[in-house]
């Protein structure tokens, strides 16, 4: 009787007090904590993955990913929550485009199909899933995520199989970006950002100006390796714009060459803590829930 009971207020409850899954797909790992009214709750989902479940974004076993997820929200109770869900970092890339008319139009990703522009992807764009977000300026300009659509499509399969309800997936890239935007508003005109996020096969660069993105690129592995990757980049930024006198570095985690960098950059590191979020991909995925 009791068990009844409770699968028949299961819908009401869902109703007066919706619950929402912040979930970061990464290649070798799934990380998720539930958002519920403004604030999250403490990370309930951390967990690696076996080695090629997915590579370089792409869900290569669906349906054991579909279980596995499945089987976590049963053991959380959370299978009525609404999942909000980032894209492995391998999933996709992204441009900044110079509009090349006066005005952005109604529909502008079917307008950049048309155009088609050089832009170097690894995936046409008549065959990719595209996200546009309006850049600040004088000038129409915007920041395109592009992922192939057979990858969303495999992703939205496995959320499928795992009996969830899927409302959003957003590049891991863009999540990032905005839960640092509110650091770069006021930044100075002549300052470059550095951000560097670790991960287990190296890090990677994301260089910023105030709060475009202007440059990302892969860091090897070994500290000396990357500390040079890192000076080469930003040494490359600075000859093309010439007005950048200052640097900001930030990191998403500590690193083992930390001092090094710090030294070889001249400026001191801030290490950015995302909490009560679990990481700065999940802070961006709620940010941009809470302006919807």
């Amino acid at each position: 009787m009791k068990d009844d009971l409770e699968d028949r207020l299961r819908p009401v409850r869902a109703q007066l007090f919706p619950r929402q899954l912040l979930l970061e797909l990464q290649d070798d790992s799934l990380k998720g904590q539930v958002l519920r009214g403004s604030g999250p709750e403490a990370v309930s989902i951390d967990l690696p993955l076996p080695p090629l479940t997915c590579l370089d974004g792409q869900p290569l076993e669906k349906e054991p990913l579909g279980d596995l997820i499945g089987d976590l929200l049963v053991r959380d109770g959370l299978l009525d929550a609404v999942v909000l869900a980032s894209l492995p970092e391998g999933a996709a890339q992204w441009r900044v485009i110079d509009w090349p008319f006066e005005a952005i139009p109604d529909d502008p990703i079917a307008a950049l199909r048309t155009i088609d522009p050089p832009l170097n992807l690894a995936v046409p764009l008549s065959e990719a899933t595209i996200d546009l977000r309006p850049l600040a300026g004088s000038t129409p300009r915007l920041l395109m995520a592009v992922a192939s659509r057979k990858l969303v499509d495999d992703w939205i399969d496995v959320f499928n199989l795992a009996g969830v309800q899927l409302e959003r997936l957003a590049p891991a890239q863009s999540c990032r970006l905005a839960a640092v935007t509110s650091l770069l508003e006021a930044a100075p005109v002549d300052e470059l950002t550095v951000l560097i996020h670790p991960h287990p096969a190296g890090a990677q660069l994301l260089l910023m100006h105030r709060t475009e993105p202007v440059f990302d690129w892969p860091l090897p592995q070994d500290d000396e390796g990357l500390v040079r990757e890192v000076n080469r980049c930003v040494t490359f930024y600075r000859r093309r714009d010439p007005s950048i006198r200052r640097l900001r570095l930030l990191l998403s985690a500590p690193l083992p060459s930390q001092d090094s960098l710090q030294d070889a950059l001249g400026v001191r590191a801030e290490i950015l803590t995302p909490e009560p979020f679990g990481s700065l991909v999940l802070q961006g995925l709620a940010m941009a829930e809470s302006v919807r």
